[in-house]
């Protein structure tokens, strides 16, 4: 268990992607966020599964529930790919607001 924080903590400095995988047989994919003493912050950008539904999400994730992970896949660049999509239609959301009057 020690080694998997310490690879999980290097992929959180990196913001790097990884899957963690479950003992029941899914899987999450995302952008490690932070590390703490006994869980895992995750952002999210959607779920292959459903592609239909690509909305952003954070999971805490209990560090005992994982059962390993994946650090390198060509899934990641799927995912980000979600990311910078979610992204690009949150700014021209946001641009086609009108301005507040000052």
């Amino acid at each position: 268990m020690m080694n998997l924080k310490m690879r999980l903590e290097r992929l959180c400095e990196k913001k790097s992607w990884a899957r963690l995988h479950f003992a029941d047989g899914t899987a999450l994919t995302g952008r490690v966020l932070r590390v703490g003493h006994d869980y895992i912050e995750i952002e999210c950008y959607g779920d292959a599964d459903r592609p239909t539904q690509r909305d952003y999400s954070k999971h805490l994730v209990p560090m005992s529930l994982v059962k390993y992970i994946t650090v390198d896949s060509t899934s990641f660049a799927d995912a980000e790919r979600n990311r910078l999509t979610f992204l690009s239609a949150l700014d021209s959301a946001q641009e086609s607001l009108p301005e507040m009057e000052k």
